[in-house]
């Protein structure tokens, strides 16, 4: 009986173990947005209402961070003409929600305000994350490696989620791993 219990209790606490080594860790789940990763520079444009576009210089920085479980992403656009003024600066983090077998974002500007979004990995090994403002419409942006290698993302909006129409994109280059 002593040894049944023995075996038992052994199995019982070996099976959180055979558990955790047969899912994909949290790093290995992140490895197809590994193509992010490094320090890019390049430029951009965006077009927010009915104004002109603004024309930026932008720079990103992508790292893995927490073991390799999360990614950082960290960019500065400013005016193309008038580097003094920022267009944009946000930090965000990519992270695999295991409960929701999901991909989220949650992407942060500098006046404090965030969002939450889903990312998601296309077929073309690109990737789509988005947002709604309520009663406004949705934000998408699909990022993808272009032909040179470089760091091509575009942005839309839709009001209704049917039809869109592109506010943003940017072409960045990488400086460096």
């Amino acid at each position: 009986m002593r040894i049944l219990f023995l075996v038992l209790a052994a199995l019982l606490f070996a099976l959180p173990s055979w558990a955790q080594s047969a899912a994909p860790t949290a790093a290995a789940r992140l490895q197809p947005f590994l193509f992010l990763e490094g320090d890019w520079q390049g430029e951009g444009w965006i077009q927010l209402g009915p104004s002109k576009k603004s024309e930026f210089v932008q720079t990103e920085t992508v790292r893995r961070k927490l073991g390799g479980s999360i990614l950082t992403i960290e960019g500065l656009g400013v005016d193309k003409a008038n580097p003094q003024r920022t267009i944009h600066n946000a930090f965000a983090t990519i992270a695999y929600d295991a409960v929701s077998g999901t991909y989220r974002m949650r992407a942060y500007r500098a006046d404090g305000a965030y969002t939450d979004a889903l990312a998601t990995l296309n077929a073309d090994g690109s990737m789509t994350w988005g947002f709604e403002f309520p009663a406004a419409g949705k934000v998408r942006f699909t990022i993808r490696l272009n032909e040179q290698g470089q760091w091509h993302e575009k942005g839309e909006f839709s009001r209704d989620g049917a039809q869109w129409y592109q506010n943003f994109e940017m072409t960045l280059r990488k400086v460096s791993k």
